[in-house]
C-alpha cells in the first residue's frame, strides 16, 4: 500500500490521529464540451389521439355462469327444511357417495364395504339406516340395466363446462359415458318417489338435463347426446328423447333461471 502511495505522488503528512500519513489527493480535469456545428431545433410535440380526452368504453362483461342444477323453479317456494327434508337430503348425499365409491369394489364386497363407510367415514350411526342405504345402492349398482351407467368407462361426478348462446353452463354430472359415437349423461335423483314414466317426470329435472345436453353438445361436436334420469327409489331410469330435450332447453337469459332449486 505504502508502494501504491508513493508512486501516485502521496507524501508523508503530519496527522494528528495517526502522527504520520501519506494523503493523496487527485484532480479531474474537465472534459471540454462538444460544440455543435449548427445550432440544435426542438421536434414538435406529437398530435394528441382524441380517444385520450375521451372515457374510457366500458368492458364487455364476461357470460355469467349457470348452473344446470339450479335451472328451472317450481311454481311453489320451498317450504323451511324439517327435520324429514334434512334427513332425506343427508340421504341422497350418502347414496351419491355410494354410487361414487362402490363400482370399483368387488360385488360380493359391496354390501359390507358400503356399510363401514357409511359409519366410520360418514359418521351413519343407525346401524339399520346404514345396512338400508347399502342395499339400495348396492341394488342400484348391480341392475344391468345400469350396467354402462357404472361400468368402468363412466365418469363419477363429471364436471363440465361449455358457453352456449353467450352464456357459460357449468355443473357436475353424476355420470358421464363419453365413447367416439355417442355421449350418455345420467342425473341421480335419490328422493323416495319415483315417477312411473317420462309423462310424469319433473319438467325442472327435465329442463336441468336439457342444460346438461346443450352444455355436453358444444364439448363433444358431431356426437350423438343422450340424457336419463335414474330415480333410485324404483329404480327406475327415464330415457329423455331429444325432442323432449330440445323442447326443454332452458331460455339461459331468462332472470328466472337463476333461482336455485335442490337435488
Amino acid at each position: 500500500l505504502e508502494t501504491a502511495m508513493t508512486g501516485l505522488g502521496g507524501e508523508p503528512e503530519e496527522d494528528a490521529l495517526w502522527g504520520s500519513a501519506r494523503h493523496y489527493r487527485g484532480t479531474i480535469q474537465p472534459s471540454p464540451l462538444p460544440v455543435a456545428d449548427e445550432p440544435r431545433t426542438e421536434a414538435p410535440a406529437p398530435a394528441m389521439p382524441d380517444w385520450l380526452h375521451a372515457p374510457a368504453p366500458r368492458e364487455a362483461r364476461p357470460p355469467r355462469p349457470l348452473a344446470p342444477s339450479s335451472l328451472g323453479l317450481d311454481d311453489v317456494p320451498d317450504p323451511p327444511p324439517s327435520a324429514a327434508l334434512r334427513e332425506a337430503a343427508r340421504r341422497g348425499t350418502l347414496l351419491h357417495a355410494l354410487f361414487e365409491r362402490l363400482p370399483a369394489v368387488a360385488p360380493d364386497a359391496r354390501a359390507a364395504a358400503a356399510q363401514r363407510w357409511l359409519v366410520s367415514s360418514a359418521g351413519v350411526e343407525d346401524a339399520a339406516l346404514a345396512r338400508t342405504l347399502a342395499e339400495d345402492a348396492c341394488r342400484v349398482i348391480a341392475d344391468p340395466r345400469f350396467a354402462a351407467i357404472f361400468g368402468p368407462d363412466a365418469l363419477a361426478e363429471a364436471p363440465i363446462a361449455a358457453v352456449v348462446e353467450g352464456d357459460v353452463i357449468a355443473g357436475t354430472v353424476d355420470r358421464l359415458l363419453v365413447t367416439p359415437e355417442r355421449i350418455l349423461v345420467i342425473d341421480f335423483k335419490t328422493g323416495r318417489r319415483a315417477p312411473a314414466d317420462l309423462a310424469s317426470t319433473p319438467a325442472h329435472h327435465i329442463r336441468q338435463m336439457a342444460a346438461y345436453a346443450a352444455a355436453l353438445a358444444v364439448i363433444f361436436p358431431g356426437r350423438a347426446i343422450e340424457a336419463a334420469l335414474l330415480y333410485t327409489a324404483g329404480p327406475t331410469l327415464i330415457e329423455l328423447p331429444e325432442a323432449v330435450l330440445r323442447a326443454h332447453k332452458p331460455g339461459f337469459r331468462g332472470e328466472e333461471q337463476m333461482q336455485g332449486i335442490g337435488r
